[in-house]
C-alpha cells in the first residue's frame, strides 16, 4: 500500500510539475512563437504523434508481461520480453525515419505555409520525428520500469530533465529562437531521459539486458497477441484526441488551432491527472490476474469509477463556471471568450471519460482488450466524421462538439456495458450509484451557480474559489457518498470521531 501511495503521488506530482511548467512556458510560447508559428507547431507535434501508433501496443504488452513474470518470479520469461521489444522497435523505428523523411517533403505545401521556408520545415518536421522514433526504441526501458513498478524513479527523471527543458526552452524563445529550437531541445530532452532510464535499470536490474538469443518466435506471438489491440486502442485515441487540431488547420483556418489547443491542454492535464493513478494500477490488476483476484478487480471498477467521479467533479466545476476567466488571465484576454467556450464543451464529455479510464486499465490489465478496441474504433471514425461535418459551418466549437458526442455515447453506456459484463457485476445499479449520482452532483449546484454570473479577476480570487468548491465537495462526499469503511479511514486520519 505504501509503495502504491508514492507511486500515485509521484505520478501527480511529475503531473503538477508539468502543468507549472506549461502554466509559466504556455504564455511565453504562444506570445513569443505567435499564433500562426504556434499553430504550425501544434500541427507538427499531432501529425508526428501518429507514428507512435507504430508501436503496434507493445509497450502496454511489455507492462503487461513484465508485471506478470515479476509477480511469478521468471527472469527468463522478463529478458525475453525486454530482448524481443528492443528488437522489434528497432525495425519499426526504421519505418518512422523513413516516414518521416517523405513526409516531411510535402509539409509546406499541405498546409499553404508562407512564413517558414520548405528547407527550414523539412528539417523541423525531420527532428520531431526521428525523436519519437528514437523514442519507440527506448520506450521499452519506460514499459520495464512501469511493469516493475518503478514509477517513483520515471517520475523523478522526468521531472528533473523536463525542468531543465523548460529553463532552457524560457531563455532561447526570449533570445529569437523558433521551431528549430523547440525541436532541437524536445530531441536533447528525450535522449538525456532515455541515458538516465538505461542506467537505473543496469545498476538495479542487471539480469535485464539485452540478448540476441532471447529474440524468439514465442515470445514475439505473446506480444502481437496483446498489443494487437492495444495498437488499435493507441491509433483510435490518436484519431480522437490529435486530429481536431489538423481538422480545424485544414477546414477553418490554422490560426485557430490555437484557440483550441488551450482549452484541449487543460482536459489534457485532467486526463493525466486520472491516469497518474491507473497506470499504477494496471501492473497491479495484471498480477491479480495472474494469482487468481478476479473479485478484487470488480471491486476496484466499482469504486475506481465512482471516486474517479468524485475526484474530478469539483475540478470540473471551477473550469466550467470560471474557465474562461483562467484562459483570460493565464494567455490573454483574447483568447477567453473562443477558448473557454470550447473548454466548456469538452468538460461535458470528458466528465464520462475520465470516469471510464479504470474501465481501460482493468481490460488491459486482464487482457480482455479486444471489444475496447473495436469500441474505440468506432467512436475514431465517428469522430471524424463528424467534426469534419461541423467543422466549416461552427468552427472550432464544432470540432468539440464532435469530439463530445461519441465520448458519451461511448462512456455512458459501451464501454460501461461491456467491462460490467466480463466482471459480473450489474450495469444499472452499477451506473446509478457510480455514475447518475455523482453527474447530479456536478449539475444540479452547476444549473444554480450559473444564474448568479460569478466571475473572478485574480489568481488569488480563483485559488480562494477553487479551495471552497473542494472544501464543500469534499465534505459532502466524505458523509454521504464515500464508503463507510474509507470515509472512517480518513476521519481516523484527521482525529475526528464520527
Amino acid at each position: 500500500m505504501s509503495k502504491l501511495v508514492v507511486s500515485i503521488f509521484s505520478n501527480w506530482a511529475n503531473l503538477v510539475l508539468a502543468v507549472v511548467m506549461a502554466f509559466f512556458v504556455s504564455p511565453i510560447l504562444v506570445n513569443q512563437l505567435g499564433d500562426e508559428a504556434y499553430g504550425i507547431w501544434v500541427i507538427i507535434v499531432s501529425i508526428t504523434g501518429y507514428f507512435t501508433v507504430l508501436d503496434f501496443g507493445v509497450n502496454t504488452a511489455i507492462v503487461r508481461y513484465i508485471s506478470k513474470y515479476q509477480a511469478l518470479n521468471d527472469r527468463k520469461g522478463a529478458v525475453d520480453v525486454y530482448s524481443s521489444s528492443f528488437a522489434l522497435f528497432s525495425i519499426i523505428a526504421s519505418v518512422v525515419v523513413l516516414a518521416t523523411a517523405i513526409f516531411a517533403v510535402f509539409f509546406k505545401d499541405l498546409f499553404e505555409i508562407e512564413s517558414f521556408s520548405w528547407k527550414y520545415l523539412y528539417i523541423v518536421f525531420f527532428i520531431v520525428g526521428t525523436d519519437l522514433a528514437v523514442n519507440l526504441v527506448f520506450s521499452v526501458l519506460m514499459g520495464t520500469m512501469r511493469g516493475l513498478q518503478r514509477f517513483f524513479e520515471i517520475n523523478l527523471i522526468s521531472m528533473t530533465v523536463s525542468l531543465i527543458k523548460n529553463l532552457m526552452l524560457v531563455y532561447m524563445l526570449y533570445q529569437g529562437h523558433s521551431l528549430l529550437t523547440l525541436a532541437i531541445l524536445q530531441a536533447s530532452a528525450s535522449f538525456a531521459r532515455i541515458l538516465l532510464q538505461y542506467v537505473y535499470i543496469k545498476k538495479k536490474y542487471s539480469f535485464l539486458s539485452f540478448k540476441a538469443s532471447s529474440v524468439n518466435k514465442k515470445t514475439l506471438k505473446s506480444l502481437y497477441d496483446y498489443s494487437i489491440y492495444s495498437f488499435l486502442i493507441s491509433i483510435s485515441i490518436k484519431v480522437i484526441f490529435l486530429t481536431d487540431s489538423i481538422v480545424i488547420g485544414s477546414l477553418v483556418n490554422v490560426s485557430q488551432v490555437t484557440y483550441y489547443a488551450i482549452p484541449a491542454m487543460i482536459v489534457e492535464y485532467l486526463e493525466k491527472f486520472i491516469w497518474a493513478i491507473v497506470a499504477v494500477l494496471i501492473p497491479i490488476i495484471s498480477s491479480q490476474e495472474a494469482v487468481g483476484g478476479a473479485d478484487k478487480n470488480q471491486q476496484l471498477y466499482f469504486l475506481g469509477t465512482k471516486y474517479t467521479f468524485l475526484l474530478i467533479t469539483p475540478i470540473i466545476f471551477v473550469l466550467y463556471t470560471v474557465g474562461d476567466d483562467f484562459i483570460g488571465m493565464w494567455m490573454g484576454a483574447g483568447y477567453a471568450a473562443p477558448s473557454g467556450e470550447v473548454l466548456g464543451i469538452l468538460l461535458v464529455g470528458h466528465a464520462f471519460f475520465l470516469a471510464q479510464l479504470v474501465a481501460h486499465g482493468i481490460l488491459k490489465g486482464i487482457s480482455k482488450h479486444k471489444m475496447l478496441a473495436y469500441i474505440l474504433c468506432i467512436e475514431a471514425v465517428c469522430n471524424l466524421g463528424l467534426s469534419m461535418l461541423l467543422a466549416p459551418s461552427y468552427g472550432i466549437n464544432g470540432v468539440a462538439l464532435g469530439t463530445v458526442i461519441p465520448l458519451m455515447v461511448v462512456n455512458i453506456f459501451l464501454l460501461p456495458i461491456y467491462t460490467c459484463k466480463k466482471l459480473d457485476l450489474g450495469y444499472f445499479n452499477y451506473l446509478i450509484k457510480t455514475i447518475v449520482q455523482p453527474v447530479c452532483l456536478l449539475v444540479l449546484p452547476l444549473i444554480a451557480f450559473n444564474e448568479l454570473e460569478f466571475s473572478v479577476n485574480s489568481y488569488i480570487q480563483l485559488a480562494m474559489f477553487s479551495v471552497a468548491v473542494a472544501g464543500v465537495y469534499g465534505l459532502f462526499f466524505l458523509f454521504f457518498l464515500i464508503e463507510k469503511q474509507h470515509s472512517d479511514q480518513v476521519l481516523r486520519l484527521l482525529r475526528v470521531k464520527r
